[in-house]
């Protein structure tokens, strides 16, 4: 089993380009069952893709909430990345939610619930804290995408249209992992708070997850087919799956000296960037539209 590493220094921070993506065309026929033709374990990545994008516009709030408190110009590019491709997740995973929601799955009974839920923690929790949730939210992103990267037999189990856009949105979650953490340091969030948020938002996304993969199970009528085929849940919950294979580096969160960086993801990316959006070969060059740079409000205005 591959586990991350960590290591010093520091790798440098990667670009975090705002990519526009158009997958209406993959959206065409989408099967039911997308992930090794298995109800149990498609309906887990139901479950999270019924999360995204409101959780997407929560992460954009809470980093916009300190953004004007960033002084490093280099960070407050990153910033914009981050809030543009958190943007362009929510909009492709609504247009996903919709195509699924057609085929009878409650997703967008799912979007309410989970929009509610993050409504009452705004309400509830100070700005400190709604970061802090964002930062352990990520580092699960960033963990899950990287042992994904890393296991293609993992990754040949999608479906091809599902494979890329899953694989287009773990890229970007790669490349802008440490902008939240890196706006939570520079303004003075604590480790007792970064810990504490990792521990609600941890015990959030398992409570969650659980409760929509089971409604979508049930919506779906398929309990009985995930009782005589229990491989979908090995492949997630079992001593190999998903979450088990993830444990030690989500552990790594917890050491007052992480970094996101730590986890040296920089020849991944350079493969996966290759792999997409390569002008010769790339399976997603038909699917860009376009790219942008971000830049610092101050050059920005200039």
């Amino acid at each position: 089993m591959t586990t991350a590493t960590l290591h010093m220094p520091m790798p440098a921070a990667p670009d975090v380009p705002v990519r526009h993506m158009d997958f209406s065309e993959d959206r065409v026929n989408l099967p039911r069952y997308f992930y090794d033709n298995d109800p149990f374990a498609s309906s887990y990545f139901l479950a999270f893709s019924a999360v995204i994008p409101h959780g997407e516009r929560f992460f954009m709030e809470s980093v916009r909430n300190y953004r004007d408190q960033v002084r490093d110009p280099g960070l407050q590019e990153r910033v914009g990345g981050f809030i543009g491709q958190e943007a362009m997740h929510g909009k492709e995973h609504d247009a996903v939610n919709d195509a699924y929601d057609a085929m009878g799955f409650p997703l967008r009974k799912l979007d309410r619930v989970s929009r509610g839920g993050l409504k009452l923690l705004t309400r509830v929790t100070p700005h400190r804290f709604q970061l802090a949730f964002t930062v352990a939210m990520e580092h699960f992103t960033a963990i899950v995408s990287e042992y994904t990267f890393r296991h293609p037999t993992i990754q040949a189990k999608f479906t091809p249209e599902a494979r890329r856009f899953m694989l287009w949105h773990m890229l970007e979650e790669t490349e802008h992992k440490s902008v939240a953490f890196d706006v939570y340091q520079s303004t003075g969030g604590s480790y007792f708070t970064r810990v504490l948020a990792m521990i609600v938002s941890t015990g959030f996304l398992i409570g969650t997850l659980l409760l929509f993969q089971l409604w979508i199970l049930a919506v779906d009528g398929s309990f009985g087919t995930v009782l005589r085929h229990p491989r979908g849940i090995a492949g997630i919950y079992g001593p190999r799956g998903l979450w088990a294979s993830v444990f030690r580096p989500y552990l790594d969160f917890f050491r007052p000296s992480f970094h996101p960086s730590h986890h040296d993801t920089e020849a991944l990316l350079i493969e996966i960037q290759d792999r997409l959006f390569s002008s010769q070969h790339g399976e997603l060059k038909n699917q860009l539209k376009k790219t942008i740079m971000p830049r610092t409000r101050t050059m920005a205005a200039a």
